[in-house]
């Protein structure tokens, strides 16, 4: 029973990634991509479960409540992108399928490989302090009722909010997801957002081949060699470590998804893609990825200057180095925030003063 509601909350994770996606990347009479849209979709789900979910968190309020409201956004964003973008999502599938029909040799490598390292994360043994300490966040969320109140480690109530997690919500939806479904804490952090990181990273890993090769050989034979790094490139504080064994975890999808997606995005900048479409993309994939991680998404401003600046000057493009720093304005906020808390300058307290 278990194993058929993970599957479950598995498909439903992606088909909402697609609902959220399609809002944003989905233009009539365009082509449109599905791996862009469904990653671009996991950031705008986490930013806005983040609008609902910190006001709820930070009155005191209960998790069924988080658990109830949030059922309202994500209905209405599957009812109209259903609506809105059901025919353009079955020509997109069919001619998917017609390529693999095509191409079945590839299509059959590449699903080998996805499923294969899906696997080995699922299956690997995480005993990290971190680890520990996320999985054992939503359980207490879920067992208490109450969102980041209470110390996961000893169970008391904390005298205030640990501003490293308190914002990361990313966790508070998983204990959303255990409170809805009745998945174990366990189930949902370490199978079911194991895999659904790692199929997400091997698509995006699958789109950037089709970007550097256009044979499908030589694209097969790249995405093998990324596999095989990620296998053999494990020491610590790298990105492979953290997909490997801890593949869960904020800083995972930070080094492993949003990493990958803004060069990707940046690849379509200099391939003369449409600039307004991708700096909203760009600004989404970076409010989203400071609702997944606090301190993680510190490196994203990094990236997005060290991308998006040369080229604005070498191409003398002044908007694009404006519409850049506009898009990397919520880590810069979240770095100002989580420094003046660990210096002592302010704290959010756990009940009122």
């Amino acid at each position: 029973m278990i194993l058929l509601k993970a599957a479950a909350v598995l498909l439903f994770n992606f088909i909402m990634y697609l609902s959220y996606g399609s809002l944003v990347c989905i233009r009539k009479g365009k082509e449109w991509s599905l791996p862009l849209t469904l990653s671009v979709g996991f950031f705008t789900y986490y930013a806005v479960f983040a609008v609902f979910s910190v006001p709820i968190m930070l009155t005191y309020r209960p998790l069924t409540l988080l658990t109830t409201v949030w059922l309202i956004p994500c209905a209405a964003v599957l009812v109209i992108s259903f609506l809105l973008f059901a025919g353009q999502w079955a020509r997109k599938f069919k001619s998917m399928a017609a390529d693999a029909a095509q191409n079945r040799i590839f299509w059959i490598a590449i699903a080998l490989i996805c499923v294969l390292m899906t696997a080995l994360t699922v299956i690997t043994y995480s005993f990290t302090l971190d680890a520990a300490y996320y999985v054992a966040q939503v359980s207490t969320n879920v067992d208490t009722n109450m969102i980041n109140v209470y110390d996961p480690f000893t169970g008391n109530w904390q005298d205030h909010f640990e501003l490293r997690y308190v914002f990361a919500t990313y966790y508070a939806n998983d204990a959303v997801i255990c409170s809805l479904t009745g998945l174990p804490a366990l189930v949902q952090t370490k199978s079911v957002m194991c895999a659904t990181v790692m199929i997400i990273v091997n698509i995006l890993y699958v789109c950037i081949c089709g970007y550097f090769f256009k044979d499908r050989t030589r694209a097969l034979l790249m995405y093998a060699f990324m596999t095989l790094t990620n296998l053999m490139f494990i020491s610590i504080y790298t990105a492979p470590n953290f997909l490997m064994t801890r593949t869960y975890e904020g800083k995972t999808i930070v080094g492993n998804i949003s990493v990958i997606l803004i060069f990707l995005l940046y690849m379509m900048l200099v391939n003369n893609a449409e600039e307004k479409g991708i700096f909203i993309k760009l600004f989404i994939v970076c409010l989203g990825t400071a609702t997944v991680s606090s301190t993680a998404n510190m490196v994203i401003p990094a990236q997005v200057c060290i991308l998006f600046f040369p080229y604005a000057l070498l191409h003398r493009k002044p908007a694009v180095l404006v519409k850049s720093l506009l898009c990397i304005v919520p880590e810069i906020a979240m770095m100002l925030m989580y420094v003046l808390y660990v210096k002592g300058y302010f704290a959010i307290y756990t009940f009122p003063r």
